[in-house]
């Protein structure tokens, strides 16, 4: 990765959260879920949308080479970025590809963060960091708006509570009433 400032060598990814990601199934069931429009609030995905099966392959993709490296979350992000930028380089170049990508993992880190669960409160943040990576890498790369990426955000993002979660979703799923102010964010969603 070129682009950036500070460092999370110094820290790996807390037991159980990469294993949480592996099972990529359970992101392609969610993501399937989402699509349904059972009615329910999509937290955000951008649907329709004409790639979206491309810009999905992108996201397992990803997926898979964060999980695969055992080590800090700068190498995690490394060898995703090569791999999906040698099997879907025109993606990393097309900013509705890259904004649909930032609506999945928004979603799919919405639907994490409701679920209460622990782990899955961390894989929330797991995607957290992934979407604030993707908004950056469009204000850098396709808009030219931003300095450098801030991985200190995306460290930050990748280890916080679920408070903080909350705070940075609301903030990209404005039409998501999900993830309210009071105590009943999760009924919603669950009915």
């Amino acid at each position: 990765v070129e682009e950036g400032r500070g460092s999370n060598e110094a820290r790996e990814p807390a037991e159980g959260v990469l294993e949480s990601q592996t099972g990529l199934e359970s992101l392609d069931l969610q993501m399937q879920r989402l699509q349904i429009g059972s009615g329910k609030c999509r937290h955000g995905l951008i649907l329709p949308f004409h790639a979206a099966s491309e810009c999905e392959e992108f996201v397992a993709t990803f997926n898979t080479e964060f999980s695969a490296v055992q080590g800090p979350i700068s190498d995690c992000f490394q060898a995703s970025i090569f791999a999906t930028r040698k099997s879907h380089a025109e993606v990393w170049k097309d900013a509705a590809k890259m904004e649909w990508i930032v609506s999945a993992f928004v979603a799919n880190a919405t639907q994490l963060l409701l679920s209460g669960n622990i782990a899955d409160v961390a894989a929330a943040g797991v995607r957290t960091s992934f979407a604030s990576f993707f908004e950056q890498w469009i204000a850098l790369k396709l808009y030219h708006n931003q300095y450098a990426i801030d991985w200190q955000l995306i460290h930050d993002l990748f280890y916080a509570d679920e408070q903080a979660l909350r705070g940075y979703l609301i903030e990209r799923c404005t039409s998501c009433p999900c993830l309210g102010v009071d105590l009943s964010w999760k009924q919603y969603c669950h009915q």
